[in-house]
């Protein structure tokens, strides 16, 4: 069952690891929808929020502000871990810079990118 449901996106709980299953589109219209979400995940858990974006098939660059700004904010120790990020959502935020974020990791262990982690499964 969704957690949140906006125009052309849908995001779901997932709980092994706990995070987010984002699928669709995210953009301005519909920015609020993963606000909310996001800073649910941020306020129940005290863990990494892994984000699965193998859904997701366009976000603009406010969307992934708004998830690099949360990342940021994140106590030491935590993390918002980006899990199957789409390669042109990947390449975008390699070209800004982004995928060096403090409090933001990648799974999928990459040796050039100091916060890839070796991928685990979703559920």
């Amino acid at each position: 069952m969704p957690l949140e449901t906006g125009d052309h996106a849908q995001i779901t709980r997932i709980s092994n690891p706990f995070g987010l299953r984002v699928s669709g589109e995210i953009d301005v219209g519909n920015l609020a929808t993963l606000v909310r979400a996001l800073r649910w995940a941020v306020r129940v858990s005290g863990q990494d929020i892994r984000l699965d974006l193998a859904g997701l098939t366009f976000i603009d660059v406010a969307g992934l502000r708004f998830i690099v700004a949360v990342a940021a904010g994140l106590p030491p120790g935590r993390s918002i871990v980006l899990d199957a990020v789409p390669p042109h959502v990947r390449r975008l935020m390699t070209l800004v810079g982004w995928d060096r974020a403090p409090g933001l990791a990648f799974t999928g262990a990459d040796p050039d990118r100091p916060g890839s982690r070796p991928t685990e499964p979703t559920t």
